[in-house]
């Protein structure tokens, strides 16, 4: 059996002196704040009032005047336009942002999201055909696109200009399309170039409109935002703006797709932030291009009707629960596998015939954080398997897989998160050089686990000054990461199992004559491994903080990330 991953450390920092920022603020978000370097009154006025408008001229962006000028030739002779997406909610919403756009200026547009099966990922040559044969003759792309030179060059031959919106990295050189924008091309000046597709086709969007001597639709922020949080891009600067005017305008939305699925998740509309966006409505949208048809997703973002809007709900709510249970399922395969596994490989690489594609990366990551490993997961289908891998920090998986490109059908990603399309007969081979290249360059690496804490708090200090000043704070993402506290040696008045599975935990923590709930989401295995439930009564807690609404009362509770037997 292989061996565990290494245990998990927990780097509590220093209790920093946080008097520069006054009395107002209560002590724990003092000393998180002083943590991010925000230790100035001054300074934190500044964090709290971002900017009032887009910082940045649209125009700024390379290739954007060339596409500018293309567009507006299309709305003036009202030429049809084909928009092409990808199936994650990142590129579903850049689709309906360009989409609603582009509709309202009168332009007839045709949409395309790639079914994930049977298209797979990325701009495809029967995707140009069936365009171009629709007399479509520009093609937008969202969030793909920056290597699509044989299908560019495809759509040329065919009569058909392309406009490619994408912010990953190119390969080697670039398509030879109309324009290329993105901020990371080689040679850019654009300010901030950390915008996801959905931030792209807004900037494009609001460039049209602005060539046009028109305001944009407001109304777009909100699939802004949706696209800019399921992408896990930083939410500073630029993206500061588009999440946070993006969410106050989602708590008051107007689309009848959005309002019943707000419904069927159970999240009303004066709870809509970063956090229940990206636990609740993200994974119901991001469910059909998973697990069905991505078109579904785009339609109950833009949907009028009511009726529509509410069976798209209910298609996307039952999708979900399919995915979940899927995931399970192909999660606790992989983890078979790996704990039959002689040793523990420098990368994972779990390959099998019962894993849906739509759920391989959801495994993979699962894996990785489990393991401490980059991890891989294959859906094997007929003749190909189909890969997504994740990794951890410091490890470049995309360039771990470039190293085997001789072997791959198809290959792209980021540094933490990459997919391919292999050979089924290589998979043997693929898996070896894998594990040979991050041995060689995970060697100087330590993989073990840190728990990064923000502030070590006591229970007495949470009062609800506190989740006030959370608000504040918000938006939530990576670049301002929702702030994660530690208690000590706290003791565990009652603890309860609950889910269909007992797989999470309901605990009843008592510190200083405070209580408060501690909910830990599948952590039950965790609780029962340290001999929580039998042993010891004193743990230490890693959590964020949330509120908890059992039985109808609403409390401040703890989100537990990570427990421990009291060190």
């Amino acid at each position: 059996m292989a061996p565990a991953a290494p245990a998990a450390s927990w780097l509590l920092p220093p209790l920093a002196s946080a008097d520069n920022l006054g009395s107002g603020v209560p002590a724990p978000i003092a000393r998180l704040l002083v943590r991010r370097g925000i230790d100035t009154q001054q300074k934190l006025k500044a964090f709290l009032e971002p900017p009032h408008r887009l910082p940045y001229d649209p125009l700024r962006l390379p290739g954007m005047e060339i596409a500018l000028r293309r567009l507006y030739r299309a709305v003036n002779d009202q030429e049809k336009v084909g928009v092409f997406g990808d199936f994650d909610v990142d590129g579903i919403t850049g689709t309906a942002i360009i989409t609603e756009g582009l509709s309202a200026l009168g332009v007839p547009v045709t949409p395309h999201l790639p079914h994930r099966v049977d298209e797979g990922h990325g701009l495809s040559k029967e995707a140009i055909d069936r365009f171009a044969d629709d007399g479509i003759s520009l093609v937008i792309t969202v969030d793909t696109g920056v290597t699509a030179i044989e299908e560019v060059a495809h759509a040329r031959a065919r009569g058909v200009d392309v406009i490619i919106t994408d912010h990953h990295l190119p390969d080697h050189g670039l398509p030879d399309a109309v324009a290329a924008i993105n901020p990371k091309l080689p040679g850019g000046t654009y300010p901030f170039p950390e915008l996801c597709g959905a931030g792209l086709g807004f900037k494009l969007v609001q460039g049209l409109y602005d060539f046009h001597g028109q305001p944009w639709p407001p109304e777009l922020l909100e699939l802004a935002a949706l696209g800019t949080i399921a992408d896990m891009v930083p939410v500073v600067d630029e993206n500061r703006y588009l999440v946070s005017e993006g969410v106050r305008r989602l708590a008051h939305t107007q689309r009848p797709g959005l309002k019943a699925l707000y419904e069927a998740a159970r999240v009303r509309p004066e709870e809509i932030n970063s956090e229940t966006i990206s636990f609740q409505i993200i994974p119901r949208l991001n469910s059909a291009g998973r697990m069905g048809d991505p078109i579904d997703s785009f339609r109950i973002l833009t949907t009028t009707s009511l009726d529509e809007g509410g069976a798209l709900a209910q298609k996307l709510n039952a999708l979900n629960l399919e995915r979940r249970d899927a995931t399970r399922h192909a999660y606790d395969l992989a983890c078979e596998r790996v704990e039959a596994m002689e040793y523990l490989p420098a990368m994972l690489v779990v390959a099998d015939e019962s894993i849906p594609r739509g759920v391989a990366g959801l495994v993979a990551g699962r894996l990785c954080e489990r393991f401490r490993r980059p991890s891989v997961v294959m859906a094997v289908e007929q003749d190909y398997a189909v890969a997504s891998a994740r990794s951890i920090p410091g490890f470049n998986v995309v360039d771990a897989i470039a190293s085997t490109r001789d072997l791959l059908v198809r290959f792209g990603g980021h540094a933490q998160a990459a997919g391919f399309t292999v050979p089924r007969n290589s998979i043997p081979d693929i898996a070896g050089r894998l594990d040979a290249y991050a041995a060689e360059n995970l060697a100087t690496t330590d993989n073990s686990q840190v728990i990064d804490i923000d502030t070590e708090a006591r229970l007495s200090e949470l009062t609800p000054d506190v989740m006030d000043w959370l608000e504040t704070l918000e938006p939530f993402g990576p670049g301002n990461r929702r702030p994660v506290f530690a208690s000590l040696g706290v003791t565990v008045r009652e603890s309860r199992y609950m889910g269909h599975m007992q797989q999470h935990l309901r605990l009843l923590v008592e510190q200083d004559g405070a209580a408060v709930t501690a909910l830990a989401f599948n952590q039950a295995q965790e609780w029962q491994a340290h001999h929580l439930d039998a042993g010891s009564r004193r743990v230490d807690l890693a959590y964020t903080l949330t509120t908890d609404s059992w039985r109808g009362n609403k409390k401040l509770a703890l989100r537990v990330s990570h427990l421990r037997a009291s060190q």
